[in-house]
């Protein structure tokens, strides 16, 4: 069990409080350009094929994904 009188113990808790602080201070960038993010996943739809779903229903048209995704770009 630690003495919380131990001067050592004292230090240590304000450097990492300290430290904490300075960290929540600093703003943090985005890791990702929302809009670019967007565009990519658009781009990335347009491209692929819709598959059925594994059980075998058909909830639309085989090719409805691709034709709406042709339409969005025309």
């Amino acid at each position: 069990m630690t003495d919380r009188r131990d001067p050592a113990d004292a230090r240590l808790r304000d450097l990492l409080g300290a430290w904490r602080q300075e960290i929540d201070e600093v703003p943090v960038p985005p890791l990702v350009d929302p809009v670019r993010a967007v565009d990519v996943v658009i781009e990335a739809k347009r491209r692929s094929r819709v598959h059925a779903p594994p059980d075998g229903a058909r909830t639309r048209p085989r090719d409805q994904g691709l034709r709406d995704a042709q339409n969005d770009i025309h």
